[in-house]
């Protein structure tokens, strides 16, 4: 695999919410933060949003304010979320108006996207789920949404559409909740240029194995993008990557080391209460401190897949923590 690290502004916005709605920092200048992320070592690109501002809606001038800080466009995702029309889902919901308004928007950001370079496209259904039992009609609900995923697939076969899965939040239980139904979602759209993404939060928060959901879609080449961010397997708060789950996160890279993924891993965190720049430097760091980790541990890859054919645990932890933390 080849380590590219990106991030998008929201890593360095002032992070307003419900007992905060002011934010817990004032605003940074479109060029405050862009020349914040061009200071960070290992940060090579930014993941943009459609429509674009506070950056430039001209792909030309775009791509020139980011050359501008030695960044280019990593991905791009359409923002289908923090609008009240979408309240009951933009690509399930049985209104067609609002449905055909969405897969309207998510066009223009595939061209858009295209246009600048981007490496694939986010789908991200964030409030295509329920709260509720008879809230929705389930079949209806699914069907809708695999149809819309293909009419935006098939758009440009050319582009990459990685669709991102999470358990809840902001419903309560969402459609594509597990890496198990992002694959029976991929599997009943049928397009080989829709696939998936693994959030580190989102994996974790579905009680899953990191390695395992990277694998199952590694298999499938369906891996488009990654994004990193930390929890306590209950909630999706985006903690700085590598800061809880050390040994779940180094088996991630220890696989993630076994695949081709060429594309881009984003750092994807909130860091309300300490410095947001120097935060995001921190994450960025311990993405290529896990990777080394990782690179460590490929030398007795044969010995250490040997020992999970074997399914034994204590060789490994033995043969692992005295390459990760030698005698003195």
């Amino acid at each position: 695999m080849e380590l590219h690290v990106d991030a998008h502004l929201w890593c360095l916005g002032t992070y307003g919410e419900r007992y905060v709605p002011g934010g817990y920092f004032e605003p940074m200048s479109l060029d405050e933060q862009l020349q914040s992320m061009s200071d960070i070592e290992g940060l090579e690109g930014l993941f943009i949003f459609y429509p674009t501002p506070p950056l430039p809606d001209d792909p030309d001038q775009l791509l020139k304010k980011l050359s501008d800080y030695n960044l280019r466009v990593s991905n791009l995702c359409p923002e289908l979320w923090s609008d009240r029309k979408w309240r009951y889902g933009a690509f399930s919901t049985v209104e067609t108006k609002i449905r055909k308004e969405a897969i309207k928007v998510f066009k223009e950001g595939i061209d858009f996207g295209k246009a600048v370079g981007a490496d694939s496209i986010l789908f991200w259904p964030a409030h295509d789920g329920f709260d509720y039992p008879f809230q929705t009609n389930y079949r209806d609900g699914w069907t809708n949404l695999v149809e819309t995923l293909q009419e935006i697939g098939e758009h440009d076969r050319s582009m990459k559409i990685a669709v991102e899965y999470k358990s809840k939040d902001p419903r309560q239980r969402q459609y594509v909740s597990n890496v198990g139904k992002l694959m029976m979602l991929l599997a009943d759209v049928g397009l080989d240029n829709v696939g998936g993404v693994i959030d580190v939060g989102h994996a974790l928060m579905a009680q899953e194995s990191l390695a395992e959901s990277l694998t199952i879609l590694d298999m499938h080449d369906k891996l488009y993008q990654i994004h990193l961010n930390e929890n306590y397997k209950d909630a999706d708060p985006d903690l700085i990557f590598g800061t809880i789950n050390f040994w779940e996160i180094l088996e991630f890279f220890y696989y993630l080391n076994k695949t081709d993924f060429k594309g881009w891993s984003s750092i994807d965190i909130i860091a309300p209460r300490d410095d947001r720049v120097r935060s995001l430097k921190a994450g960025v760091k311990l993405v290529y401190k896990y990777q080394a980790l990782a690179e460590r541990l490929q030398a007795r890859a044969s010995e250490i897949d040997a020992h999970s054919r074997a399914c034994s645990f204590v060789d490994n932890i033995d043969l692992i923590s005295d390459l990760l933390f030698p005698s003195a």
